[in-house]
């Protein structure tokens, strides 16, 4: 089965085929079971693929446009191929259009992410927009915050640092709250608003971020490989400004040769990473040094359409460096090239801040200024309503106080009575023998070895049951339950439960250095398994907490 499944995914290169054949192994699965086989392999894509091509072509034979919308979606993410991995997102779209608005929604997510790393941010954004429009429209909470943290990785791209913070701040409370235990989702939330932090000149937060994704990318191999030398170059890269230059530069040469540098959220991090060891050299006066990390900068450039700001210093070295040393056609060529990377820069920059600003924040303040009006609208009428629930809510905490006081002179009632006693129980006088069908001389015989047993505390004994006890007193464990019954007036747990915790007050009173045990420690001693059995005992029995008790006791040794 398992040649048959690994055939079948070297078969499979792109999305759906038109001659895909469901391999025998998961003809029977329904649908359900094969979205969780992929999602247990989503990271191995040949493995990924032939689920999703068999949910797929499951989907296509029953004509489930909804199935089928899914899975082009999520195809669409091992597709390297531009026109295929548009393709498949926007038939996605067409099919799940009326249907089901939570898959459009995540394939225009998609589609500004894939144009966002390409560097295409006009596109992202138009997709980004599109996806933000329809999340608010059916109030898809998650995709709102998914969306404006994506739109605050585009102002970060234009340099709109400041307005871009809030909102990355906004998606990781959001994350810490909602997908507490996510490690992916928190780190893809934590990095770029370490960045943002340092890029609006907040150092210090910027390192104390970088700290928190460090230690919370070392939770498994996959999370340390993906973030862990992203986050080394960062760091290097905000130590740089702190001007702390020979940890910056060891931050960054210990993250840039173990970086992945075919993934596409890397491209930023080589970039820069290449870039600051470049400034960092030059701080030497290495001059030749600097100049080949700034030379690696532009060849990643040639091929990226990402065009960090930071980076344009590193062609005007160039153009210096090569005027210095009379090469005007090289000093030509780094001018083209400055040329071109600033016409890219102002292009978007300018194109993106109009559009963001008409179509993103624009339409936050009209949203935020309503909700504001119709809050002072509201005020008058909420303020009677506010009366009465600051009334209802005093009345409670005057409620929840008396009960408080209540309790705590029911405690102390209780607590006083204990030390008065010499036993927390008292032996419940015998009834007169009734016929409870075990014979007077068999009853009179268990009762004075019953007698015994608690006299010696066999009942200490972890683990004691009637079985145990029946075979020790010699008797059998029907007629000792009716006599425990009968006479103790409570069933066996019961009795074996109240012996301890009567010895348990007793030797807490008398022995000072009980009291300071564990109340783990205190448990097993008095033959309970845990501290919460034990626990649960003392206060059936005694009405008060073990703690409690343990307390009062050291405040009486006090006075």
């Amino acid at each position: 089965m398992i040649i048959v499944f690994l055939l079948c995914c070297v078969q499979i290169t792109t999305g759906q085929k038109e001659d895909f054949v469901i391999p025998d192994s998961l003809k029977a699965l329904d649908y359900e079971n094969l979205y969780k086989s992929y999602l247990k392999v989503y990271r191995d894509t040949l493995s990924a693929k032939i689920y999703l091509n068999t949910y797929l072509k499951k989907a296509i034979l029953e004509n489930d446009k909804i199935k089928m919308a899914n899975a082009y979606s999520r195809l669409s993410y091992y597709t390297e191929e531009e026109s295929e991995k548009i393709a498949l997102l926007d038939r996605s779209i067409t099919l799940s259009t009326g249907l089901d608005q939570d898959i459009i929604i995540r394939s225009y997510s998609f589609k500004g992410g894939y144009y966002f790393r390409k560097g295409n941010y006009t596109l992202a954004l138009d997709n980004y927009l599109q996806a933000l429009m329809l999340a608010e429209k059916i109030q898809n909470v998650e995709y709102i915050y998914i969306t404006k943290h994506n739109i605050a990785c585009i102002k970060t791209e234009i340099r709109k640092h400041e307005e871009a913070l809030p909102l990355f701040k906004e998606y990781y409370t959001y994350i810490i709250t909602k997908h507490t235990t996510d490690t992916i989702r928190y780190l893809k939330a934590t990095v770029p608003l370490a960045e943002s932090y340092r890029y609006n000149n907040l150092l210090d937060s910027a390192s104390t971020y970088h700290y928190k994704a460090i230690k919370r990318s070392q939770k498994s191999e996959h999370y340390y490989n993906r973030f862990y030398s992203r986050i080394l170059i960062n760091e290097g890269i905000n130590l740089f400004y702190k001007e702390k230059f020979k940890d910056a530069y060891d931050s960054i040469a210990k993250g840039l040769p173990v970086l992945d540098k075919t993934r596409s959220e890397n491209k930023k991090a080589y970039i820069l990473g290449e870039f600051y060891l470049g400034k960092l050299q030059l701080l030497k006066q290495d001059i030749l040094s600097a100049k080949k990390h700034f030379l690696t900068v532009d060849s990643i450039l040639h091929y990226e359409k990402i065009t960090p700001i930071e980076v344009r210093e590193g062609y005007e070295f160039m153009i210096n460096f090569y005027k210095e040393n009379d090469k005007k056609e090289q000093q030509l060529e780094y001018i083209n090239k400055l040329l071109r990377f600033d016409s890219i820069i102002n292009q978007e920059t300018s194109s993106l801040s109009n559009r963001l600003f008409k179509e993103f924040d624009t339409p936050l303040l009209i949203k935020e200024k309503e909700a504001l009006i119709n809050e002072l609208k509201g005020n008058n009428k909420n303020l009677n309503s506010l009366v009465i629930f600051l009334s209802l809510l005093t009345l409670v905490a005057i409620v929840f106080l008396y009960r408080q006081y209540q309790k705590r002179k029911s405690y102390q009632y209780k607590f006083e009575q204990l030390i008065a006693q010499n036993k927390v129980i008292e032996t419940p006088n015998e009834k007169p023998q009734n016929d409870i069908g075990v014979p007077n001389d068999i009853v009179e015989e268990i009762l004075n070895k019953l007698a015994l047993f608690e006299q010696n505390h066999y009942y200490l004994k972890k683990n004691i049951s009637t079985t145990i006890l029946a075979k020790d007193i010699k008797t059998n464990t029907k007629y000792l339950s009716k006599v425990i019954n009968h006479h103790k007036q409570k069933n066996f747990a019961n009795y074996i439960n109240d012996l301890r915790i009567a010895h348990a007050v007793t030797q807490l009173k008398e022995n000072k250095t009980l009291r300071n045990y564990t109340i783990q420690g205190i448990a097993e001693e008095m033959g309970f398994n845990t501290a919460e059995s034990f626990s649960s005992a003392f206060k059936k029995s005694t009405g008060i907490k073990t703690s409690y008790f343990i307390k009062k006791l050291h405040d009486l040794d006090t006075m």
